[in-house]
């Protein structure tokens, strides 16, 4: 069973120099699955603060990661379906499949380096822990892609070959993301 936000929006953003491609999804549960997770999500930190897959600095723990306590991942899974299909229907597309889910937790000094998602289809992204006063968007390397402004609750849909990347995270406080791609048919 998937369960529907009940205050679903989702809304189109025009950056700077009219692109379409950036969709946004507030999900309101975000504080509050966030509060229940910290906790596992602070001890993983702790066991391996430099863990990823990439070459780059941030703490990365995938959903088929089974050496270390896993957050809700089912909880995220059925409620990102769900936004998922609201985005293709709204968009007039064929959903393959999601990718595995996985968070980016940045402490102070930490950062994600330039890459893109193989296979087509869209990157998402869902900032858990954000502020913009404190914390970067996420950034794209093509300098005539502009970065729509997000907040933390948001999750951000763009095309899955828009090379992005995540700056050094200057702040003292910890920039928490969760990601995953979308394949259409």
């Amino acid at each position: 069973m998937w369960l529907v936000a009940s205050n679903r929006t989702l809304r189109r953003i025009h950056s700077v120099d009219s692109n379409s491609d950036f969709y946004i999804h507030n999900a309101p549960w975000t504080a509050e699955f966030v509060k229940k997770n910290l906790y596992i999500i602070e001890r993983n930190h702790r066991l391996y603060p430099q863990r990823n897959r990439w070459n780059c600095d941030c703490h990365v723990i995938h959903d088929d990661d089974h050496d270390v306590q896993p957050i809700d991942f089912p909880f995220l899974k059925s409620h990102y379906e769900e936004i998922v299909l609201d985005f293709c229907s709204k968009k007039n597309l064929k959903l393959s499949h999601l990718s595995d889910i996985w968070y980016n937790y940045y402490k102070k000094s930490q950062y994600q380096e330039p890459h893109i998602h193989l296979g087509g289809g869209y990157t998402v992204v869902h900032y858990m822990m954000y502020h913009k006063k404190h914390h970067s968007c996420t950034m794209f390397t093509d300098k005539n892609i502009v970065s729509p402004e997000v907040k933390q609750g948001d999750i951000l849909f763009f095309p899955a070959d828009y090379e992005h990347y995540v700056p050094r995270n200057d702040s003292k406080y910890p920039r928490l993301t969760v990601a995953f791609t979308v394949t259409l048919q």
